[in-house]
């Protein structure tokens, strides 16, 4: 019981979707009714940390718990609209690092929706094949772009919708795409093998247009991941990855 109550302490989260702590409370309190043998005192004392901290949870109305176990269904129940049931492990294992990293000062931040299949005009009528990752300063350079997995560079250089643009190819052979970069880090080349948590550049807005082209919307990553179906380069909707990653991911 005592490892019960430190884990749920560790997982608790401030996610407004998630399930809320006094269902959470409820439950265990039903399970700790059942319970036959006698409350000893370390648990006597983990029972009122934990009621001290629902306390405070329902006074601010903030605090949530979902576990990694629900993590996890949560994950596989909107991807596997995505991709095949035994690729989604390969995703998660892959993806050990958020694209954007978070600003030593924590001054600037950065957030995004789920904004994919969203229509989009530029160079004709299309759907939006992946998540916008916006910064919350307006400024090209100000956030850290990085691999959030281990790849070879298959792809660099400008492209009129994505800009400067990086993409890497796993081992798995599923492609990720980052579009918009400010700038490249500078040993970066194509063809050369890139780890998780390695820097790729800076967060910017480059693009919809020729070369150089900047200032034509809002500083942002545009993170997208593909994978090959039938021959062909198929998009998939990485925001649940990224909600997953950002909660059992490093971010450095």
């Amino acid at each position: 019981m005592v490892h019960s109550f430190t884990e749920s302490l560790h997982k608790m989260k401030k996610r407004p979707e998630s399930v809320p702590i006094m269902q959470i409370l409820n439950r265990f309190l039903q399970r700790t009714m059942r319970q036959k043998k006698k409350t000893t005192c370390k648990t006597a004392w983990g029972v009122r940390i934990f009621v001290a901290v629902v306390v405070l949870g329902c006074i601010s109305g903030q605090i949530y718990v979902l576990s990694d176990q629900q993590l996890r269904m949560e994950l596989y129940e909107q991807m596997k609209k995505e991709v095949t049931f035994q690729e989604i492990p390969i995703l998660m294992k892959e993806m050990e690092y958020f694209p954007v990293r978070k600003d030593p000062d924590r001054k600037i931040e950065y957030y995004y929706e789920n904004g994919y299949g969203g229509e989009r005009t530029y160079g004709g009528r299309r759907k939006h094949e992946g998540i916008d990752i916006m910064s919350s300063k307006d400024q090209a350079g100000c956030l850290t772009i990085q691999s959030v997995s281990d790849g070879v560079i298959e792809q660099m250089g400008w492209l009129p919708l994505g800009g400067y643009r990086i993409g890497i190819r796993s081992s798995s052979g599923f492609y990720y795409y980052y579009a918009h970069l400010e700038a490249y880090a500078v040993h970066l080349k194509k063809g050369m093998r890139v780890s998780a948590g390695d820097v790729l550049g800076k967060m910017g807005n480059t693009g919809y247009g020729k070369e150089g082209t900047r200032g034509k919307f809002a500083v942002h990553l545009h993170f997208g991941i593909y994978h090959p179906v039938a021959g062909k380069e198929k998009s998939l909707n990485p925001y649940y990855l990224l909600q997953y990653c950002s909660q059992e991911a490093k971010e450095r």
